[in-house]
């Protein structure tokens, strides 16, 4: 599979689900008033520039702290000033933003947020200004095209980094990652003694969808979709019964004690930290923890493997989505010129290179794979075989729906929690998942 497969088959899902409800006009906020605003002063004095990162941690502030300390030093038009957030208190951040008229200049936005704020009509469409960002010929055209399916063929905001589905596994405690998903539950059983905390694999309980979803695919194999959530009824797969086996498969791993009595309540931070522990010798997650790990474990203790395959020898995972920088829309009258300085500067292959390099992160500016430290990386090669294997398959989320970042933020998170905890059962719990996304499909054809 490479990048013009991804393109066709993200425009193909998009075409089938319509295009996102007219965006109108830009918002008549008032720039002058904003603590956004990027006008001139005419004094001579530097513009502030409110640049704000979605998804904030010690490592990516460090580096972007860095950066605009060192650009805010070097000249002498703007200042810009640099806010992160919590991932999990992010969009209501923004939102209040939004509906207080002040908004930050520049905003970095998770892939599965942008239809939210486009619907909001709080982004600025890019396809006027691309010009003004140097190395825009330089960004992937397929991560280019993912980005115009949100809104309907325009540009809401350019890719800069996106996260690779990934399995880790500790090379002190196993010599050989698993290949198969039969293989992983074989060593679930094996490895789990619970009398001394000791696991083979660490199970995300909260905001689970990403390693829940790619197991839900591909123990299906998709139905023979090819990672749609859709039949060519236009209707959600997942109340077949078979994804109904395929999460009873996996919530049994709870069940049977396979993993820690923790993992239903485990997000991020907690997969990550029992594997830095010791407490498992397996998870799945995305390449951004890459960092943790190493600091955690240290070099050569840790490595990385391609997700597991089913019995067909297909893999399946979300589809690739990338963080995003957007401008965020001022009003007719705005002057966007210093917040498209910035996602020029922000987009270049210095930057976004430096920050991928430290992240862990996958560039979205072509120009990054000649850099040393990308060639030199063994994990940058394994993600891009993914791209090249016949085997892989994208699983297309619908996030054309302005319902769906919640959706997998929250209720995915709440049922997939009463099935683990048999509060719920798996059938009833994937076809109330199902009736979800067919009510959100159906409200959204009836807006175009």
């Amino acid at each position: 599979m490479n990048m013009k497969r991804i393109a066709a088959a993200a425009l193909s899902v998009v075409m089938a689900a319509g295009a996102l409800a007219g965006c109108g006009s830009p918002s008549s906020a008032s720039t002058a008033a904003s603590t956004g605003s990027t006008s001139a002063t005419g004094t001579g004095e530097k513009q502030t520039l409110e640049f704000w990162y979605h998804s904030g941690d010690p490592v990516t502030d460090a580096y972007f702290e860095d950066y605009f300390t060192e650009l805010n030093a070097s000249q002498d038009q703007y200042e810009v000033k640099y806010t992160s957030f919590n991932f999990a208190d992010f969009q209501e951040k923004f939102q209040m933003a939004v509906m207080t008229d002040t908004m930050p200049d520049v905003v970095s936005l998770g892939f599965s947020n942008v239809a939210t704020f486009v619907a909001q009509d709080s982004i600025l469409p890019l396809d006027d200004y691309t010009d003004q960002i140097s190395e825009f010929d330089k960004i992937d055209e397929g991560l280019l095209e993912g980005m115009r399916s949100i809104g309907n063929g325009t540009l809401y905001g350019v890719p800069f980094a996106y996260n690779q589905e990934v399995a880790w596994y500790n090379t002190t405690k196993i010599e050989k990652a698993p290949e198969t998903q039969s293989e992983f539950l074989a060593m679930c059983e094996e490895y789990a003694d619970p009398a001394n905390s000791s696991y083979f694999y660490s199970l995300r309980g909260v905001r689970p969808y990403d390693s829940l979803v790619a197991w839900l695919w591909t123990y299906t194999d998709g139905l023979g979709y090819g990672g749609s959530w859709f039949d060519d009824e236009g209707k959600c797969i997942l109340s077949d019964p078979a994804f109904a086996e395929a999460l009873d498969t996996y919530a049994n791993i709870y069940k049977n004690k396979w993993v820690s009595g923790d993992s239903v309540n485990n997000n991020f931070d907690q997969i990550v930290a029992e594997f830095g522990a010791g407490v498992s010798a397996y998870i799945v997650h995305n390449s951004s923890s890459e960092p943790t790990h190493l600091q955690n474990l240290g070099e050569g203790n840790f490595a990385a493997a391609r997700v597991l395959a089913n019995d067909q020898g297909h893999y399946f995972a979300s589809g690739l989505q990338p963080n995003v920088y957007c401008v965020t829309n001022q009003g007719e009258d705005a002057d966007y010129t210093g917040a498209l300085w910035l996602i020029s500067l922000l987009t270049s292959a210095e930057v976004e290179g430096g920050l991928c390099e430290q992240l862990g992160r996958v560039p979205c500016n072509t120009a990054v794979e000649e850099q040393d430290w990308y060639a030199n990386d063994t994990e940058m090669q394994l993600y891009a075989s993914y791209l090249t294997d016949d085997n892989y398959y994208q699983i297309n989320n619908p996030y054309w729906l302005p319902e769906f970042s919640g959706f997998i933020t929250d209720d995915m998170t709440a049922d997939f929690q009463a099935v683990l905890l048999g509060e719920m059962t798996a059938q009833d719990c994937c076809n109330k998942w199902a009736q979800a996304i067919d009510e959100y499909q159906a409200e959204y054809e009836a807006s175009l």
